[in-house]
This record gives structure tokens, C-alpha cells and sequence, in this order.
């Protein structure tokens, strides 16, 4: 079913805007990418009078705007052009090299980031045609609803990504905390593909832990209700988007200062911004566990106060705003 714009946003959007914006999501490879395929398919859900999408791996005639959102395969884009910034520029892969980025970068109407710091990365390039939009979350399937701290069970931690044999999501800090915590106080919710290997491990180490390779996103509201922290460790990130999701669940984070995490985590509120050395963050993830000085108290009531991430309607809205505006940058006069 189509996702229908308030009047309000509609009304809010350029008279001689066209009904509907045509934007053509450039691909460039068809990688069978399930993040890009959930993303798009938002999209394609979103009113139709405001916004025809139209996806393909070489951009199409007819378009209002070509959106990129794998650059580094291409050498010349279709103009006006859009891209997103979906991976950390800081990221040491070879497969994204910043030089593959910056010359296809030059040639767009605007840049959109996930975050503020990739706004910064690209800012020391040169690159200030940039704003920030973010991963969102789906208000059908997440809500607020307020975790208490019972010292009768135990603290339910979560992991919610993929495993990853680079091991930027954080592994071996996961690991050297693991061996720290107490298993009579502490278990672990496992959501990703290859979480299976963690889980067993941790049993050995006499966890309790719930693994769930593949699980349908339509549970993943029920399942951040029954975690009382999610863990985000990674060197980089982009997003990631399970930070969106729990700060909807009401669900404090506990994290490293990557991605969308400056911008999302109110340190002490919402979280707690980790240092990313278990030797010193040790002591305040003790305290935590133990609800000592009510830790653990004063961030279920912050993230469950707070709201600072937006729904997928809001970042569809945003794009919609900024397509708007190209187009009126770029009729003739």
C-alpha cells in the first residue's frame, strides 16, 4: 500500500514543483544489495503523485534527477546529480579508497550525508555542497515503550548486524568485554548473518544467548522491546541503521563515535559513547550492569524521553525537499 504524504508536506512543496518528481535510483551494478532493496522499496511505496522512482544500473532519460548510490563504479554522471554517502570515508577498505569517490563527487548537485561527521570528511576535500540525512525508522514497527531495571534478571544486551570477517564491527572489543562481564548477571541477543559463531562461543563461555540469523523485520519491533541495551562497536560505519530503530524502542545505546552516533546518542542520556579500549570503558559498562548509582535508570529514562531519530517518511520527505530544490536550481530561467 502506498505510504500517502500529509496535506500539510504537500501544500509545504514548490508550486511549480513537478507532479510527480521523476528520480531515477542509479545503481550502476546490480549487487543484489537487501539494505539497498529494503531502502528502495520505501520509496516505491511513497505517494505516487509526489515522487515516481524509477531504478536501474545506467541512468534513464526522462528523469528530474539521477541519485547515484554506488559513485566509485562510475566516471561521469548523468546531470543533475545526486549521491549518498553510504559507507564511512575513514574506512580502510581498498573497495572504498576515497580517490574512487572524490572526482565523481565534484560533478553533483548536492551530496547527501548520513551523518555529520561525513560532512566534515568531505569538507577537508573541498566538498561543501553536502546535508545530512539520515537512516530513519519504521513507526509501523517500532515504539516507545519504557525499560525498567529488575536486579531479579538478567541484563539483556543486544548485537544487531551482520559478521563481518574484516571484524570492523567491533569483534574483538565485543570479545574482551565478554570475557569481562559476569555471566549470573548478563546475556546476549544475537540478530545477523554469521551471529551463530558468537553465540556459540559465548555459551561456552556460560552466557545465556538468543541467536537469530534471519528474522523478519517485521519482528525486530518485539525484539528491541526485549533487549535492555544495544551494543555498536564498529571502527566504521555509515549509519548504521539499527541506532534509528532503538532509539524508537526506547532502547539505550551503547557505543563507539562512529556513523550516525554523534548526531543520534546523547552521552549519559540516551547512551553512553564508549572509548573504544575495554580497559577504560570497563568501569562505567559495570556500572551499568549493576544499576550502580541508577546507571542504568537514568539512561532508560533518557532514551525513552528523547526522540532524536526521524521516521522513513521524514527522510523520504527530506529527499523529496532537496530533489524539489534541484529541480528549481536547474530549469532554465
Amino acid at each position: 500500500m502506498h505510504k500517502i504524504a500529509t496535506p500539510d508536506f504537500a501544500a509545504s512543496l514548490p508550486e511549480d514543483m513537478p507532479r510527480p518528481l521523476k528520480v531515477n535510483f542509479v545503481i550502476s551494478k546490480d549487487l543484489k544489495s537487501k539494505i539497498f532493496h529494503d531502502i528502495f522499496k520505501r520509496y516505491l511505496q511513497f505517494d505516487p503523485a509526489l515522487l515516481e522512482v524509477t531504478i536501474s544500473e545506467q541512468p534513464v532519460d526522462g528523469a528530474h534527477v539521477h541519485h547515484y548510490h554506488r559513485p566509485h563504479l562510475e566516471t561521469e554522471l548523468k546531470a543533475p546529480a545526486v549521491v549518498t554517502v553510504h559507507h564511512d570515508p575513514r574506512d580502510v577498505d581498498p573497495w572504498l579508497e576515497p580517490r574512487k569517490f572524490w572526482a565523481v563527487y565534484r560533478q553533483t548537485a548536492r551530496i547527501v550525508c548520513l551523518n555529520s561527521l561525513q560532512v566534515d570528511d568531505l569538507a577537508k576535500e573541498g566538498l561543501t555542497n553536502t546535508l545530512v540525512i539520515p537512516h530513519g525508522y519504521d513507526d509501523i514497527i517500532f515504539s516507545k515503550e519504557k525499560k525498567t531495571f529488575d536486579p531479579g534478571r538478567k541484563v539483556n544486551i543486544g548485537i544487531v548486524s551482520k559478521r563481518y570477517d574484516r571484524r570492523f564491527k567491533g569483534d574483538a572489543y565485543i570479545f574482551e568485554l565478554v570475557d569481562r562481564l559476569d555471566p549470573e548477571r548478563v546475556r546476549f541477543t544475537l540478530v545477523g548473518a554469521g551471529r551463530s559463531l558468537d553465540a556459540a562461543r559465548m555459551r561456552e563461555m556460560g552466557f545465556e544467548v538468543d541467536v537469530f540469523e534471519f528474522l523478519p523485520y517485521r519482528l525486530f519491533g518485539d525484539l528491541y522491546h526485549r533487549m535492555d541495551f544495544l551494543l555498536m562497536v564498529s571502527t566504521y560505519e555509515g549509519g548504521p541503521a539499527n541506532l534509528p530503530e532503538a532509539l524508537a524502542s526506547s532502547t539505550p545505546i551503547l557505543c563507539t563515535n562512529c556513523g550516525m552516533v554523534p548526531d543520534l546518542i546523547r552521552d549519559g542520556e540516551n547512551g553512553r559513547i564508549l572509548s573504544g579500549n575495554i580497559r577504560d570503558d570497563m568501569a562505567m559498562l559495570d556500572a551499568i550492569v549493576d544499576n550502580r548509582d541508577g546507571a542504568a535508570d537514568a539512561l532508560f529514562e533518557g532514551a525513552h524521553a528523547l526522540q532524536t531519530a526521524i521516521t522513513w517518511e521524514d527522510v523520504i520527505a527530506l529527499h523529496i525537499r532537496m530533489y524539489a530544490e534541484i529541480v528549481a536550481e536547474t530549469q532554465p530561467a
